[in-house]
């Protein structure tokens, strides 16, 4: 019976060990809509109600279906820290620290970012590098910053933009917006990783416009299309973020920590004036060439510090002209014109060929074939299946 007593007693102390305290819990699946994926635990995991009470133990390789996700926050201080984010599982949660995509291939242990490790790891752009070593200030790559910041040192700057890798979402994150992708496959490719995950709809319109103000660039059109395809490369202590329908770099990030992240909001908000000793640049240190991330493998022509410029051509891709375009008989600009295609001209990519920079932008010349209904620029018709040499960066 003392035994009985005493195992009984051993179990409310490790319950109450692993259990959580929540200060605010929020399922905000009816906002984000999400639809409902298979997930797999990757080890023995807690489910947890929402007020941080562990309900049951789910085992290993347990698989499940879900559409719906929570955060929990820690409002003991301001600005309140997100810091564990749930999927839904039978009458409980359980945390994405737990959890990955049946059938899916997984991120790299070095770049995901679970609760127990947030304050060591942080996935910043690299451009906050140039405010320390350039004297370049925060307005000139935030536009959000710039739009609210009233010059006191009072201002409202809480945080720095940043990524949060996992392998169910991803959290896009500035000092004003949060937002969340459901990872809907991870695949990888040699040295990238696909990642094609939804946003909810609601949050699309807004999505772009938020971002391109923090110097996101060659971000997925997500006004017109409700899943995004992100090409993803980690490489030391940076990763490259690619748009996987153009393969164009987004943005580059750096890993450092919150302590990092917490002085350099200091060292902004004292107008530049007052640089903690801990506040320095981060270094990159690379482990391998960058990839190309059309094919997953080493380019050895792109040098270490520098952003990969490259085309937007595949091989057999139908594409469409974007504005009046040559085509040529041969690939050197010198050869004879055979028409001059109209914008929304359909081709077929037969062929890559050098790649050139023309008016700042990086492509190939391509040899293509033009499908049925072009026209030139003066509205008369070119036949279809007409073979000839154009540039790839005016294609789309």
């Amino acid at each position: 019976m003392k035994r009985f007593l005493f195992l009984i007693a051993i179990c409310l102390i490790l319950t109450n060990v692993n259990a959580q305290k929540w200060d605010s819990f929020n399922d905000v699946s009816e906002y984000y809509k999400f639809t409902e994926k298979i997930y797999k635990t990757v080890r023995e995991a807690n489910s947890y109600d929402e007020y941080g009470k562990i309900i049951d133990r789910v085992n290993r390789d347990q698989r499940f279906e879900s559409s719906k996700i929570a955060y929990v926050m820690d409002e003991t201080n301001s600005p309140f820290d997100i810091f564990e984010y749930m999927i839904s599982y039978e009458n409980g949660w359980i945390s994405t620290d737990d959890l990955i995509l049946a059938d899916s291939k997984v991120l790299p242990d070095a770049i995901t970012t679970a609760n127990k490790n947030r304050f060591e790891k942080k996935w910043l752009p690299t451009w906050h590098n140039a405010i320390l070593n350039a004297s370049r200030r925060l307005e000139e790559f935030s536009g959000e910053y710039a739009g609210y910041y009233d010059g006191s040192e009072e201002d409202s700057l809480t945080g720095l933009c940043n990524i949060i890798f996992k392998n169910t979402i991803l959290i896009f994150e500035t000092s004003m917006a949060h937002t969340v992708f459901s990872i809907k496959d991870i695949r990888q490719k040699n040295n990238v990783y696909y990642v094609n995950c939804e946003l909810d709809r609601s949050v699309q319109s807004h999505f772009n416009e938020w971002y391109k103000l923090e110097s996101f660039n060659n971000l997925p059109d997500l006004r017109v299309r409700q899943d995004a395809l992100f090409i993803i490369e980690p490489n030391g202590n940076r990763i490259r973020f690619y748009n996987g329908e153009n393969y164009k770099l987004i943005i580059e990030l750096m890993q450092t920590n919150q302590e990092w992240a917490d002085s350099m909001v200091k060292y902004i908000k004292s107008e530049y004036k007052n640089k903690p000793a801990n506040l320095k640049v981060i270094e990159e240190k690379l482990e391998h060439p960058w990839s190309n991330p059309v094919t997953g493998l080493y380019d050895t022509s792109v040098r270490s510090g520098e952003a990969a410029a490259f085309s937007n051509a595949v091989l057999k891709k139908t594409m469409s002209v974007k504005e009046n375009l040559k085509l040529r008989s041969g690939e050197a600009t010198t050869t004879s014109v055979l028409a001059v295609m109209s914008a929304g001209t359909r081709v077929k990519i037969l062929t890559l060929g050098k790649q050139a920079t023309i008016d700042g932008i990086t492509s190939n010349g391509v040899q293509v074939e033009v499908q049925a209904g072009a026209k030139d620029r003066d509205g008369k018709a070119i036949a279809a299946g007409t073979t000839g040499w154009c540039f790839g960066g005016y294609l789309e």
